[in-house]
């Protein structure tokens, strides 16, 4: 790991039967401490791309907290502008993981008094790579505070506390586990149908929040039982899907939330193959 712009070449064996991306390159942009200005490695995520057959590398406008494990042979860029997403440059993939809540205020609410861990630095970072990778069309998973962020930065809003509705499910586990803690109702036809196995699934579940107005470009493809939004793609990009869910947790354990990552890199290798077509064509 390094904090001074220099990357470290990742090589890893990818799940068996999965082809490396090759030169293709995902970015996973970093996690942030809770109450510090530190970052996190984001070590669940970079794993699943990474059995999945993915070259990842991790990017944060925080320093990494130096008591984080990191792999050796992690490639780590930290410390960056918030406004710089030149990270891009030579990525095919965006991944937007977990954390905490965004900023109300940039889709124009006040904070609900349970509303925390807010970062506007990290906030203002995501949003830069996310409309810059939309630009682009390339590849974006979005992951629970990804999912939500993806749909702030189309023009969304948010609903801040799901238990202020009777009714609801658990959703705000302690932490994000692999064992399912509810059940997934998805779209017969949706593009997540066939990676999950079919229209019903189980997955884990850890958050307080949850979209509210979708944005236009987003469609609704996936719900819990208690109709909380769990999953949307983008009718207007090539490849962008969030999910509300932690498939990184149960991936190790659960070929089909390990799929998920397979399709992504799929489309980031589909990505990369035109971006060289257009190159030399």
């Amino acid at each position: 790991m390094t904090t001074d712009g220099q990357l470290i070449d990742v090589n890893t064996t990818p799940r068996s039967g999965r082809r490396p991306t090759g030169r293709a390159r995902v970015v996973v942009s970093g996690l942030k401490r809770e109450r510090e200005e530190l970052g996190r490695f984001p070590a669940n995520y970079v794993l699943a791309l990474r059995h999945s057959g993915g070259r990842v590398v991790t990017a944060a406008p925080f320093e990494l907290d130096p008591e984080d494990a990191v792999p050796p042979d992690a490639e780590v860029v930290t410390g960056l502008d918030p406004d710089d997403v030149s990270i891009l440059e030579n990525a095919q993939g965006l991944v937007l993981p977990g954390g905490g809540d965004i900023e109300p205020g940039i889709y124009g609410q006040e904070p609900h008094p349970r509303t925390h861990n807010i970062s506007a630095l990290r906030d203002r970072f995501e949003l830069n790579l996310l409309r810059e990778a939309l630009e682009r069309d390339m590849p974006v998973l979005a992951i629970c505070r990804g999912m939500q962020l993806l749909n702030v930065g189309l023009g969304g809003t948010l609903e801040q506390h799901l238990r202020d509705v009777p009714g609801r499910l658990p959703h705000d586990r302690d932490r994000p586990r692999a064992e399912p803690a509810h059940d997934l109702r998805l779209t017969e036809k949706s593009m997540l149908t066939d990676v999950l196995g079919g229209p019903r699934s189980a997955v884990n579940s850890h958050h307080h929040q949850s979209l509210d107005r979708v944005a236009a470009p987003l469609q609704e493809i996936g719900w819990a039982e208690d109709g909380v939004l769990e999953a949307v793609v983008s009718s207007d990009h090539s490849w962008v899907v969030g999910v509300q869910w932690h498939p990184e947790v149960m991936a190790p354990i659960n070929d089909r939330q390990a799929a998920l990552f397979d399709f992504f890199l799929d489309g980031v290798n589909d990505y990369s193959e035109r971006v060289v077509g257009r190159a030399t064509g």
